[in-house]
């Protein structure tokens, strides 16, 4: 079957705007490997994908002033506080009613006096993050008007131009948005649609995250939720797509399972980034990367309905913590090791560790894999600890608790 799909796609010219970080480098060897032929468009001329595809294109992206002109749904999807909006609008067009029950009130801020003039319908605690940015830097809990306006203050001064923080798109502007908090557990939902039809989707589960600033921490494939919640975190994830109008491609979307159900965090407008497609192809043997490339040519996926008995739990690495893993012979080796025995799956997402930042990213993932979710809960711990992850700062059982 997956054969069949790579012959349908052999020879196609795919156009790639935007040619990613590091932690994308086997996606042009791979499309390479599906001798798929890869047009990418980049700003950076030294970039590690120029000599893997096809032909390369340089193009200088700092300049938005037209990006209104293209698709309207991405540009929603690039703007969290748009997406909310809009489907608090409970749109009904591409059959996507009662959107609303999923997203919440959300504030586009973007200078001090926005801070001052929040409506009063507007609910305290809530979230306060960049509005055009990926990855969740500087995103931060607040729990009043002076709160947010201080936080909004101290995070707008230190990400003002995307040379503050390479790669997370603050080229697009550091303005930001505060939506509402709701308290419950954070999913990922990966869905792959065509022709406004939920073809495909899979459930990671994430951790607690690290604070004050919502650094992510740890994951879980599939989700330890039951069947009805899984359901119904799909159902929003799909809902929510065809909400601002993203009805064919793979889309990352962000959710909380409340006590009243799921409630949206963001949606990205994109094929998911750090772990999702490698635990996914480990998993499933879907590679939801040339799934990607066979919407955008046109052709319907047909994938096959595959479940694993296999659990996929990992936690995030951190620069100012864990480096020693890249830096330190001792640990490179004790990790090499692990690695060739079989007993972790890592993943390294970027190349080197020289930009530290208060609000740090994820440099990897470790993780480990198994049947029962005692068991590899007690594995990944074990490594953790071999590997000094686990401290006093970065308390992985409590990552880790709802797993």
């Amino acid at each position: 079957h997956v054969n069949h799909r790579i012959q349908m796609m052999e020879g196609k010219h795919v156009v790639v705007i935007g040619g990613g970080s590091y932690r994308m480098r086997n996606f042009w060897l791979d499309a390479k490997k599906y001798s798929i032929k890869v047009i990418l468009v980049e700003s950076d001329p030294n970039h590690i994908a120029r000599d893997l595809v096809h032909c390369f294109i340089e193009y200088d992206f700092s300049d938005h002033t037209r990006d209104r002109l293209s698709y309207k749904s991405a540009i929603i999807a690039n703007s969290k506080s748009q997406t909310q909006n809009v489907l608090s609008m409970n749109i009904n067009e591409n059959d996507a009613s009662n959107t609303d029950v999923f997203s919440s009130l959300a504030v586009h801020l973007r200078s001090d006096s926005d801070c001052e003039i929040i409506p009063e319908s507007f609910k305290f605690p809530a979230i306060l993050k960049l509005d055009n940015c990926s990855g969740g830097v500087g995103a931060c809990m607040v729990k009043s008007k002076e709160e947010l306006k201080k936080q909004f203050q101290q995070i707008t001064s230190s990400l003002s131009t995307d040379s503050d923080f390479p790669g997370i798109g603050l080229s697009r502007g550091n303005s930001m948005t505060a939506s509402e908090f709701h308290s419950g557990t954070e999913h990922n939902v990966d869905v792959i649609l065509y022709d406004k039809t939920l073809v495909w989707a899979s459930i990671t589960d994430s951790g607690l995250v690290r604070q004050p600033y919502y650094i992510g921490t740890a994951k879980r494939l599939p989700s330890f939720l039951p069947d009805d919640s899984c359901k119904q975190l799909i159902d929003a994830a799909f809902k929510c797509c065809l909400g601002i109008g993203l009805t064919d491609g793979t889309f990352n979307v962000e959710l909380i399972m409340t006590t009243n159900g799921p409630k949206l965090i963001e949606i990205n407008p994109r094929m998911c980034g750090f772990v999702f497609r490698d635990w996914i192809m480990k998993l499933y043997g879907i590679d939801i990367m040339l799934y990607t490339m066979m919407i955008s040519c046109g052709i319907k996926p047909e994938i096959p309905n595959i479940s694993t008995d296999t659990i996929q739990m990992g936690v995030m690495v951190i620069p100012s913590l864990h480096g020693k893993l890249l830096t330190d012979e001792h640990y490179k080796n004790k990790l090499s090791e692990m690695i060739d025995r079989g007993e972790v799956f890592f993943l390294q997402f970027i190349e080197s560790l020289e930009h530290l930042s208060t609000y740090e990213e994820p440099f990897g993932n470790v993780s480990v894999s198994g049947i029962n979710p005692r068991e590899v809960k007690r594995k990944l711990l074990d490594i953790c600890r071999a590997l000094d992850i686990d401290q006093n700062d970065y308390q992985v059982d409590t990552f880790i608790r709802n797993f």
